[in-house]
């Protein structure tokens, strides 16, 4: 397949031809030459499209003359898994990204080929300046169509935790998310360029912004699922290098997503917008370096290549780009209003976007503490799940008060009596909701908080919308239901916006039942024996086996009752995996009872030549709320990016 490389050479002298031609056409007013950089974007598009489906067709015909191949699958490996193989190593995960990135240009380009805007060229060049670092990863450090001295009988085959149905969706969607805030910082960039740091880069730029965003989101919680069905610990979240440096830029983006909104509203927030994005768009490639330099230890991570110095100098040198454009463009990025009162929604999203930072700071400091203790002392030195649980705890919580007590606030100022009269009716509720928790036993002070603003956070949206319709409903003569759905349609983005928010709410409860209250315990277990958790009777029934094509399987059978009533089956399994070249390895797949209060959660251990095994039993309340809210949140965002485009084409007919 030396083809495929051939044509990643030429995608790569396309995208420094666009560069270039963008370039000139911008600083010559060359209206010709900005015409060639679009079209060699399009190129770019073409020939890496064309190069990732040779790379699929070599896994998919088991080419292990091709390096890559050989190292990431073999004969035996499911058609599925061998597919998703195709962005499991490090030089199929950077073809991946450059991928993206030659289609976000491209599909930028296209939906804009008709529309004046100044900022247009500058966002498809500084688009392609990035789009040709990563192309020169490709093309001269991580080369996927690399050829092995001589031919392989067959490959070494796919690491065992990756072979499970989230590692098919949680990087595609992490690097969606990574590569799609490229455009932003492009927009953020040019926008400094240009001196034009009105509104104009963040509305062009905002749609793309969510895209990225919600990917970014979804990559995450697809991570944790991964984390907590085949790792077989009983979590989801372990504080993990790799596991933060997806977090980061979620951190700064999701800051960026809401202080966009008070500069589009009041004219404020210039210089923390471009700060925001800029920032998110080199913590997504800090990122990519912490899981590619080897600098720090992971279970995620590639192990040691020098590729990582490429990305830290290439950081370093946006960074300093950056810093220039801020002081040449201080004045500019000065706001014309001020925060005239504490009690008003820009002061609230001011105090958000700072906590946010904060948070980020502290994981970013806690994730490099190893890196900087082998600098210093010549070892590394982790800081673990006290740390981040210590610093991630408190900002959390406050992070949910601000939640529940935004909606409440006006612009520029709110009313202490319409403050009263707003607020009211959701305090006492939830006065009363926190009496009662308080009566049913619970006493951890936490969770008292974080539960106590999670049903603020829903009563004032609720209060809000009831209000709103009954309001409506007594102007108008209406039917409530009629004035309910008008009320609604009246502001689309604002009620997704609260969805949204109920769904951070679902997570935030998972958070603390599988947290605070989460019961397990490890036991070893005669055949026909039984044991105990919470309100389940668990009787281990028999052992059983399989032989499946790429693994043996042994399964335990565990018969669950709740009482005399049997609810069902449980059936944990030790996979032992068959790999062409490599070694066999062993691993736990869990088996899980899930519902809307808890999850029943069973891993097969280990096992004895008299049929006894060993199990670890795990109770996590709550738990499914976090799928169901990372759910909500994802319908939420896709009704503001729908509402976004059809009204983005209402306006332009």
């Amino acid at each position: 397949m030396a083809l495929g490389f051939y044509l990643l050479l030429a995608a790569f002298a396309l995208s420094a031809y666009s560069t270039w031609a963008g370039a000139s056409g911008i600083k010559l007013n060359k209206n010709s030459l900005v015409k060639n950089a679009q079209k060699a974007i399009y190129g770019q598009f073409f020939l890496v499209t064309i190069s990732v489906v040779f790379l699929a067709y070599s896994l998919i015909t088991r080419d292990f003359s091709l390096k890559y191949v050989a190292e990431y699958s073999d004969r035996q490996l499911p058609m599925i898994y061998t597919i998703s193989a195709l962005w499991a190593g490090q030089a199929g995960s950077l073809l991946f990204w450059a991928w993206l990135l030659t289609i976000f240009n491209a599909l930028y380009v296209f939906i804009n080929r008709n529309r004046q805007s100044k900022l247009y060229p500058y966002v498809f060049t500084i688009h392609s300046v990035v789009t040709l670092f990563f192309l020169m990863l490709v093309v001269y450090t991580s080369n996927p169509f690399e050829k092995l001295p001589h031919l392989l009988p067959d490959g070494y085959g796919l690491n065992p935790l990756l072979q499970n149905p989230e590692m098919i969706f949680h990087p595609p969607t992490l690097f969606l998310g990574f590569a799609g805030f490229t455009l932003p910082f492009a927009f953020a960039l040019a926008a400094l360029i240009k001196g034009n740091l009105s509104s104009e880069w963040l509305d062009q730029s905002r749609n793309w912004t969510l895209f990225a965003w919600i990917s970014l989101t979804i990559g995450n919680l697809l991570g944790a699922q991964w984390a907590y069905v085949e790792l077989g610990w009983g979590g989801y979240w372990a504080w993990d290098p790799v596991e933060n440096a997806s977090l980061l830029p979620w951190l700064t983006g999701t800051a960026f997503v809401h202080s966009l909104m008070v500069q589009k509203t009041r004219d404020m927030m210039r210089g923390w917008n471009v700060t925001l994005i800029i920032t998110t768009f080199l913590l997504t490639i800090l990122g990519t370096f912490i899981t590619r330099s080897g600098i720090i230890s992971s279970v995620h991570a590639f192990g040691r290549s020098n590729i990582g110095t490429l990305f830290l100098v290439f950081m370093g040198v946006i960074l300093t780009v950056f810093l220039i454009l801020i002081f040449w463009r201080w004045q500019k990025l000065q706001s014309k209003t001020k925060v005239e009162s504490f009690l008003s929604r820009e002061f609230s999203f001011l105090l958000n976007n700072f906590i946010f930072i904060v948070l980020m700071v502290a994981i970013l400091w806690g994730t490099m503490y190893p890196a900087f203790t082998e600098i210093f002392i010549g070892k590394q030195i982790a800081l673990g799940e006290i740390y981040f649980n210590k610093i991630s705890v408190p900002i959390g919580i406050f992070l949910i008060f601000l939640l529940s007590v935004c909606p409440l606030f006006s612009w520029k100022q709110t009313k202490n009596n319409k403050l009263i009269k707003k607020a009211i009716i959701p305090v006492i509720g939830t006065t009363v909701f926190i009496i009662i928790l308080l009566i049913s036993g619970i006493r951890h002070f936490n969770s008292l908080l974080v539960l106590g603003f999670s049903f603020l956070t829903v009563s004032v949206i609720f209060a809000e919308i009831i209000q709103g319709a009954i309001s409506r409903k007594n102007s108008h003569q209406e039917k409530i239901l009629q004035s309910l759905r008008q009320v609604l349609k009246s502001n689309v983005r604002r009620y997704s916006g609260y969805l949204v928010h109920l769904g951070m709410v679902m997570i935030y409860v998972a958070i603390v039942g599988t947290t605070v209250y989460k019961q397990e315990k490890e036991i070893t277990l005669p055949k026909g024996a039984q044991t105990t958790i919470g309100d389940y009777r668990i009787v281990y029934s028999k052992m059983g086996e399989r032989h499946d094509a790429n693994k043996d399987v042994l399964t335990a059978e565990l018969v669950i009752y709740k009482g005399d009533k049997k609810l069902g089956v449980l059936i944990p399994e030790r996979h032992l995996y068959k790999s062409g070249m490599g070694e066999r390895q062993q691993t736990s797949e869990v088996a899980l009872r899930s519902n809307l209060k808890e999850d029943l959660y069973v891993i097969f251990a280990s096992y004895q030549d008299d049929e006894s095994a060993t199990f670890k039993i795990l109770l996590n309340p709550m738990m499914i709320w976090m799928w169901i809210g990372g759910f909500v949140i994802t319908v939420g965002v896709i009704i503001i990016l729908v509402h976004s485009i059809r009204d983005k084409k209402t306006r332009s007919m």
